[in-house]
Protein backbone atom coordinates (compact mmCIF):
# COMPACT_ATOMS: atom_id res chain seq x y z
CA UNK A 1 0.00 0.00 0.00
CA UNK A 2 1.40 3.25 -0.86
CA UNK A 3 1.14 5.50 2.56
CA UNK A 4 3.01 8.37 0.82
CA UNK A 5 0.44 8.65 -1.71
CA UNK A 6 -2.18 8.99 0.76
CA UNK A 7 -0.45 11.20 2.96
CA UNK A 8 -0.02 13.41 -0.06
CA UNK A 9 -3.58 13.41 -0.92
CA UNK A 10 -4.29 14.30 2.89
CA UNK A 11 -2.13 16.86 3.09
CA UNK A 12 -4.29 18.16 -0.41
CA UNK A 13 -7.40 18.18 2.17
CA UNK A 14 -5.65 20.10 5.10
CA UNK A 15 -4.93 16.78 6.96
CA UNK A 16 -1.51 16.20 7.72
CA UNK A 17 0.03 12.56 8.41
CA UNK A 18 0.10 11.09 11.90
CA UNK A 19 3.21 13.18 13.55
CA UNK A 20 4.27 10.18 15.73
CA UNK A 21 5.34 8.63 12.59
CA UNK A 22 8.43 9.86 11.28
CA UNK A 23 9.12 6.97 7.92
CA UNK A 24 9.15 3.92 10.02
CA UNK A 25 5.75 2.92 8.49
CA UNK A 26 3.98 2.49 11.97
CA UNK A 27 0.97 3.62 10.96
CA UNK A 28 0.87 1.14 8.27
CA UNK A 29 -1.36 -1.18 10.64
CA UNK A 30 -3.87 1.63 11.45
CA UNK A 31 -4.15 2.60 7.91
CA UNK A 32 -5.04 -1.08 7.00
CA UNK A 33 -7.63 -1.17 9.38
CA UNK A 34 -9.05 2.33 8.24
CA UNK A 35 -8.97 0.81 4.64
CA UNK A 36 -10.85 -2.69 5.55
CA UNK A 37 -12.88 -1.88 8.12
CA UNK A 38 -15.51 1.24 8.20
CA UNK A 39 -15.66 1.33 12.20
CA UNK A 40 -12.39 2.61 11.89
CA UNK A 41 -12.90 5.41 9.77
CA UNK A 42 -13.39 7.93 12.59
CA UNK A 43 -11.35 10.76 13.68
CA UNK A 44 -9.47 10.17 16.62
CA UNK A 45 -6.31 11.17 19.07
CA UNK A 46 -3.85 9.11 16.87
CA UNK A 47 -4.91 10.63 12.95
CA UNK A 48 -7.86 11.24 11.35
CA UNK A 49 -8.98 7.95 9.70
CA UNK A 50 -11.65 8.95 7.79
CA UNK A 51 -9.54 10.66 4.71
CA UNK A 52 -7.33 7.03 4.65
CA UNK A 53 -9.92 5.45 3.25
CA UNK A 54 -11.28 8.41 0.97
CA UNK A 55 -7.82 8.21 -1.00
CA UNK A 56 -7.08 4.52 -0.64
CA UNK A 57 -6.66 3.22 -4.69
CA UNK A 58 -7.82 -0.44 -4.97
CA UNK A 59 -4.56 -1.66 -4.79
CA UNK A 60 -4.30 -0.03 -2.20
CA UNK A 61 -7.08 -1.91 -0.37
CA UNK A 62 -5.81 -4.84 -2.28
CA UNK A 63 -2.09 -4.91 -0.36
CA UNK A 64 -4.00 -4.01 2.95
CA UNK A 65 -5.78 -7.17 2.70
CA UNK A 66 -2.64 -8.97 1.86
CA UNK A 67 -1.24 -7.57 4.65
CA UNK A 68 -4.17 -7.86 7.43
CA UNK A 69 -4.04 -11.81 6.42
CA UNK A 70 -0.65 -11.96 6.97
CA UNK A 71 -0.31 -10.52 10.09
CA UNK A 72 -3.78 -13.22 11.22
CA UNK A 73 -1.38 -15.88 10.18
CA UNK A 74 1.66 -14.98 12.06
CA UNK A 75 -0.15 -14.31 14.68
CA UNK A 76 -2.00 -17.98 14.91
CA UNK A 77 0.86 -19.58 13.72
CA UNK A 78 3.32 -18.08 16.95
CA UNK A 79 -0.06 -19.14 19.44
CA UNK A 80 -0.21 -22.53 17.91
CA UNK A 81 3.74 -22.92 18.32
CA UNK A 82 3.66 -21.97 21.62
CA UNK A 83 0.56 -24.17 22.69
CA UNK A 84 2.76 -27.26 21.23
CA UNK A 85 6.07 -26.01 23.15
CA UNK A 86 4.28 -26.27 26.13
CA UNK A 87 3.55 -30.10 25.56
CA UNK A 88 7.12 -31.09 25.09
Amino acid sequence: MSIKHINIQMEKDGVYPPSWDRGIGASASFYVFAMLFSKYRIKNTLFDARFVAKHARPIDRVIAAAHFISVTGMIICLCIITLFKSFY
